[in-house]
């Protein structure tokens, strides 16, 4: 009962969202029966239940908070709300849902959206572009040899050339 309303004809309340649907079809009173069917907000009755104090519906991962009622909505607030535990939406937008407290480590090392310099060469662009994509064409990405040689990796740029140069690379036989 958040909303509550009176009936003027028997002084009943009833919450807003139940009675609604009666007033619109033009039914008559649940309480009493009577055809017309007038609604009062009763504002003395929602300032008592707006400062009935309740514990954040996040208590169960772990939020302490106890308030009014009347102030849960700003304390569970997605942009401006203090609570820790409740789910936000990543900031970078990548369509993630972490909770508040969980938020700066997501954004540091979990987004793939986060700003992301190329481990290999100054390249900057966000960590799913530069791992998915910049990496297939990095110059200084570490490449196996394809023969596995001792060497173990080469950049992407000298490949060829250390291909040249291999000692386990197969060449052409003038007598065969």
């Amino acid at each position: 009962l958040r909303e509550p309303f009176l009936t003027a004809c028997c002084g009943n309340h009833f919450c807003q969202a139940c009675i609604d649907p009666v007033v619109q079809e033009g039914k008559p009173c649940p309480s009493c029966g009577e055809g017309e069917l007038t609604m009062i907000l009763d504002k003395k009755t929602r300032r008592k239940i707006f400062s009935l104090d309740v514990r954040c519906p996040m208590w169960r991962r772990g939020c302490k908070w106890v308030g009014e009622l009347g102030d849960r909505s700003d304390h569970l607030d997605e942009k401006d709300g203090d609570c820790q535990f409740v789910d936000v939406n990543c900031s970078n937008a990548c369509g993630g849902r972490v909770q508040r407290r969980e938020l700066p480590t997501h954004l540091k090392q979990a987004c793939p959206k986060r700003a992301y310099v190329c481990d290999y060469c100054p390249f900057e662009a966000t960590f799913d572009v530069v791992t998915t994509q910049h990496w297939q064409v990095c110059g200084y990405f570490p490449l196996p040899c394809p023969n596995k040689c001792d060497v173990g990796r080469v950049e992407r740029q000298n490949l060829e050339q250390h291909l040249k140069e291999c000692s386990l690379q197969e060449v052409e036989c003038d007598f065969s």
